[in-house]
């Protein structure tokens, strides 16, 4: 069921567009991430479903309910909408109960101390209750938030890099924690973060930001099989990256075959023998086989589950990358390189 709807969102300061022309919705227990680089307008789109900044043009609806456009701006503490963000927001004069009972303590609930144990209980912060959050971890403290956020039964959390400033360890402990906890509640969240790994990790759909437009927006897998873009590929993953001209039948010519243009996926068939285009291949795509190409090594580097390769081909073809886990080779070596012809991504231009 749609619970957000954003649709011909504009922000603009002193007439230049941070973001543009932003169209989106999110579903009842989905979580949006939005992905991009820092500068490309995620907190900014953010902070217009909060309620802190006014959009220049567009609207924003919950359920049909009209919450920002030109001329309204529902406040923020009226919107239904949890926040959390990567700054600790903690109350440093409050314990963790009253941190904790900060969201209701407005509120007429006759059963109020009784649903604030409760929290305490499901998130495991009983025996600091008492305690203030400097004493606490780092995990604690995400725990603690997450409990004052979920306390008020928001329809919507947004998280702004949330877990930036834990360890990795860490870090993928209380994320999937919290994830686990939003998903179980059917929490709709929309979660903005530069980390390609914990968008795909975590997200229904993502939704990814270029100079404040939306460049892409889909399921994790179809993106990352199916980037629309140079742009979008580039974002994802390291990427070797040569150009070619096809020939006059409309094949590109690769070291490792040939492909016919016309099967890519990202324009329509036309006359393209004269065109520029733009290769891409994931070094995770390429790999070490007995009936690939002649090409030998001529750097390498240790990543832990894997090595990095550099591989020459010949002297009119870039240098690639390529990872490998099961095998090892010294620099010099001469080896056979080979891909599956389908996962070359192919751009025009």
């Amino acid at each position: 069921m749609q619970l957000l709807n954003v649709k011909d969102l504009y922000f603009k300061i002193n007439n230049n567009n941070i973001i543009k022309n932003i169209n989106f919705t999110l579903n009842t227990g989905e979580i949006l991430t939005i992905l991009g680089p820092s500068g490309s307008g995620k907190s900014t789109i953010l902070k217009l479903l909060a309620g802190f900044l006014k959009p220049s043009q567009g609207e924003i609806k919950l359920r049909n309910k009209l919450l920002s456009s030109e001329k309204l701006v529902v406040s923020t503490g009226k919107r239904n909408i949890g926040l959390m963000f990567q700054e600790e927001v903690l109350f440093p004069h409050l314990t963790i109960y009253k941190n904790i009972a900060f969201g209701i303590e407005n509120l007429k609930l006759k059963n109020k101390e009784t649903i604030i144990k409760k929290y305490l209980q499901k998130f495991g912060l009983l025996d600091v209750q008492n305690d203030y959050p400097e004493i606490l971890s780092g995990g604690e403290k995400q725990r603690v938030s997450l409990a004052r956020v979920l306390i008020t039964k928001p329809k919507i959390l947004l998280m702004d890099e949330p877990f930036s400033s834990l360890d990795k360890n860490l870090r993928t402990v209380i994320s999937d924690y919290t994830i686990k906890v939003l998903k179980k509640k059917k929490i709709s969240v929309v979660f903005v973060t530069h980390d390609v790994k914990e968008a795909l990790r975590i997200s229904n759909r993502i939704l990814i930001l270029k100079n404040g437009e939306i460049e892409q927006i889909d399921t994790p897998e179809n993106i990352y099989r199916s980037p629309n873009s140079i742009y979008t590929a580039s974002l994802l993953t390291e990427v070797n990256r040569f150009e070619v001209v096809p020939n006059k039948l409309g094949f590109i010519i690769t070291p490792f075959g040939k492909i016919k243009c016309k099967e890519n996926k990202f324009f329509n068939y036309y006359d393209c023998s004269k065109i520029k285009h733009c290769c891409l291949i994931r070094p995770s795509d390429l790999f070490f086989s007995e009936n690939g190409i002649n090409a030998k090594i001529v750097e390498k580097h240790f990543l832990g589950p894997a090595w990095e390769y550099s591989v020459f081909i010949r002297k009119d073809f870039p240098i690639l990358k390529l990872y490998s886990a099961s095998k090892h080779y010294s620099i010099e070596a001469k080896v056979k390189v080979n891909i599956d012809l389908n996962k070359v991504l192919i751009y025009r231009g």
